[in-house]
């Protein structure tokens, strides 16, 4: 029987890992990556590992409001409004081929990007209602919501992995 010493063994690769929980809903490394090579959220740096923690703040932000989101039940945005957005998302590749393609390496197919897409819609419109102007027209007050995700994520379990203890 062979036995592999360690200089034969094969490297060990990750493949993906978890970087946070919040409220028992795993966020991985592979979701960070998807959001930002998607351009689903953008990280104003071109320091790899600065845009990671950033987007993985956002990411980690988004899933507390969607949770409270979920909690008042909005309408649904329309399936024309998904449609648009998820033409602006296929708009920043230069054919749908290389949409495609981004598709597959981050693992992500058209429905997973949909859902996303419903998401955002129902979360800027939750957002537009509370934190904007009486009529809800105006984009929400960055303070405010700011303040109002800081107050969820002091309420709600956060747990990061991404950083050294």
């Amino acid at each position: 029987m062979a036995v592999a010493s360690a200089a034969t063994a094969p490297a060990a690769q990750t493949l993906d890992r978890v970087l946070a929980v919040v409220s028992g809903q795993v966020i991985l490394a592979s979701d960070v990556r998807a959001f930002l090579e998607l351009g689903l959220i953008s990280a104003d740096t071109s320091d790899r590992f600065a845009s990671e923690e950033v987007a993985l703040t956002r990411l980690i932000e988004r899933r507390l409001a969607l949770d409270e989101v979920d909690r008042y039940r909005p309408p649904p945005p329309s399936p024309a409004r998904i449609e648009q957005d998820l033409a602006a998302i296929r708009a920043r590749f230069t054919d749908e081929a290389a949409f495609s393609e981004v598709l597959a390496v981050v693992g992500l197919d058209l429905d997973d990007v949909r859902q996303i897409v419903r998401d955002d819609a129902r979360l800027r419109a939750y957002l537009a209602a509370r934190f904007g102007d009486a009529a809800g027209m105006d984009p929400p007050r960055p303070a405010a919501v700011a303040d109002w995700l800081a107050g969820l994520q002091r309420r709600v379990g956060v747990a990061r992995f991404d950083r050294p203890r």
